[in-house]
């Protein structure tokens, strides 16, 4: 080292020892220059990079921006409404066609959303497609108006304005609608429906239902329970945000609640033994079955865990009705139950002739409501053994046979109305359908053309009307060859059906478009086997009718996604 350099080394030292301030002072001064270099290297950056963006993304100033366009929002027709949004139950059409404003005008609850009704003008109705065309097999805008589809589009004439929907809308079809209004209308203040109250709930001038004094109380729980599937087929269970607009009436209704207060009546009415008070021993069986159903389904939405239990209490009892065929083994479902009867037996109520006739006592509707009710405690993970159901169906393939199709039963002296040879048909493959799962049977495609050729239509004396044979069949031709139908050629047996379907079942029911008009949207006419019921019976069985879509996931189809999975 030099030595200057060594004396400018002690010079140094010799300033720290005598002035060490001035050390400190020059560090700092050293650190904040260095933090600030870096402050700005990092800003000069950030600008250079905006630049390049910037320049990246500009265009030319004689060509005008490129328009974003949005694909247009596709409509889930199967989707369960979610419980925790608020919404309005509105039709397919009320939903597309309804046109906001800016103005703040008073809320009309008598007129629909968007107000279809006030485009009296002349201008184009609005066209539409199938009476049932929801779920993937419906189809809309298809330019051939049908009678479900036949009135105008919503305006935005502001002299007639509807009601802004609030919140998300559900899309659902006009009739099915009307027919859970007209039901809402008709429950009673403690939950249920009954056919002997239905004209307690009417204008007493205009009643929709005239007092019939032949019907009483015997069936509330079945028709209460039918009711309530109605709206379950929508997707409505207990606690939903649903609301339901009663156009007829000017007023808003929870069906939440409308299906809570329902389920919490017949849940009052169930007994320790899974049954309900009054049902007798399985001798109504509707009252068992339909509210089984209902209590599952109710659960398999909602998940409360305050349905499990009474669900799971109302199938037990289902199960023990089962009886045995002469070998002993599981067979089908009739009046009375065979745990009742095993009972009396032993007790000596019953000799082993009676004891042995009335235990081989089987009927094929009561079993094919029994197996719907199963199915559904199934989809809900309820408990079900499988040999009951494969007792149930080895009588359906015992008392629904190819051989079988085509005869007629014998027909009671007082019914009037035309007995349908297809209605065993179809429930002979509602059970194979629901246990088995095959969609190569034999029996199915021989019996689905059998139906096929027995299409819903309306005499002129109106005794071809049969909404318990227009259900079933129409559930079991769905499943088998609907659209959703993973069979060859679907749709074969499905469209001529459907067709006359829609030609038949919309028109009868009531259309009534004056304010506070009770009847609207039932279905108030005389029909085969519908008298425990009447116009309660009508209209919740048709509105399943015109679930079917997305009331049943295809069996069919699950079946072999299901196999897939296993690599079957």
């Amino acid at each position: 080292m030099a030595v200057q350099d060594l004396r400018f080394v002690r010079w140094l030292i010799a300033l720290a020892k005598n002035s060490p301030w001035l050390f400190i002072a020059a560090g700092l001064h050293l650190i904040l220059a260095a933090v600030m270099s870096v402050m700005y290297v990092k800003h000069e950056m950030q600008k250079a990079n905006e630049t390049a963006t910037e320049i990246a993304v500009s265009t030319r100033r004689d060509e005008a921006p490129q328009e974003i366009v949005q694909p247009p929002e596709e409509l889930d027709r199967k989707k369960i409404p979610e419980n925790e949004v608020q919404s309005e139950l509105v039709t397919y059409e009320e939903e597309t066609t309804f046109v906001p404003t800016e103005d703040e005008v008073p809320e009309d609850l008598y007129q629909d959303i968007g107000d279809p009704t006030g485009a009296d003008d002349g201008s184009e109705a609005f066209t539409g497609g199938t009476a049932i065309g929801v779920g993937s097999g419906g189809h809309y805008g298809t330019g051939t108006p049908s009678a479900f589809a036949s009135r105008r589009a919503a305006t935005s004439n502001k002299s007639k304005k509807g009601r802004p929907p609030k919140g998300a809308t559900v899309g659902t079809e006009e009739a099915v609608l009307e027919g859970l209004r007209w039901l809402i209308r008709h429950q009673n203040d403690d939950g249920s429906w009954g056919a002997s109250t239905l004209a307690q709930h009417c204008d007493p001038a205009h009643p929709c239902i005239a007092p019939d004094a032949a019907l009483d109380s015997s069936y509330d729980e079945g028709m209460t329970a039918l009711a309530l599937l109605a709206f379950l087929g929508q997707g409505i269970s207990v606690g939903s945000k649903i609301e339901i607009v009663d156009t007829a009436m000017g007023k808003r209704h929870q069906a939440g609640e409308v299906v809570k207060k329902g389920i919490r009546w017949l849940m009052e009415r169930q007994l320790e033994d899974g049954s309900f008070k009054d049902s007798r021993a399985f001798e109504q069986p509707e009252n068992l079955t339909l509210s089984t159903m209902a209590l599952c389904e109710a659960y398999g939405i909602s998940k409360n865990r305050e349905l499990k239990r009474p669900a799971q209490k109302a199938l037990d009892y289902l199960i023990g009705a089962q009886k045995a065929n002469p070998a002993g083994e599981l067979w089908g479902w009739g009046l009375g139950s065979r745990r009742d009867l095993d009972e009396k037996h032993a007790r000596g109520e019953l000799d082993d002739a009676t004891w042995v006739e009335q235990g081989q006592d089987v009927n094929l509707s009561i079993t094919c409501w029994v197996v719907m009710a199963l199915n559904s405690a199934r989809v809900c993970q309820l408990e079900v053994p499988d040999d009951v159901l494969q007792g149930a169906l080895a009588y359906g393939r015992s008392a629904a046979t190819a051989d079988a199709l085509g005869q007629k039963a014998a027909r009671a002296a007082e019914e009037r109305f035309d007995y349908h040879t297809g209605r065993d048909a179809a429930l002979g493959i509602l059970i194979r359908t629901f246990v088995e799962k095959d969609l190569e049977d034999p029996y199915l495609g021989q019996a689905a053309e059998h139906i096929a050729g027995d299409v819903p239509r309306v005499s002129k004396d109106g005794l071809s009307v049969d909404f318990y044979y227009w259900y079933f069949a129409t559930l079991a031709l769905n499943q088998f060859d609907g659209p959703d139908s993973p069979r060859r050629g679907a749709g074969e047996f499905w469209e001529p059906w459907n067709e006359g379907l829609i030609e038949s079942l919309i028109p009868l029911q009531d259309a009534s478009k004056a304010r506070d008009a009770c009847s609207r949207g039932g279905w108030l006419a005389e029909a085969r086997g519908n008298s425990r019921g009447r116009a309660l019976y009508n209209t919740a069985l048709n509105v399943l009718t015109l679930e079917v879509y997305y009331r049943y996931e295809n069996v069919f189809g699950s079946a072999a996604r299901d196999s897939s999975r296993r690599g079957g």
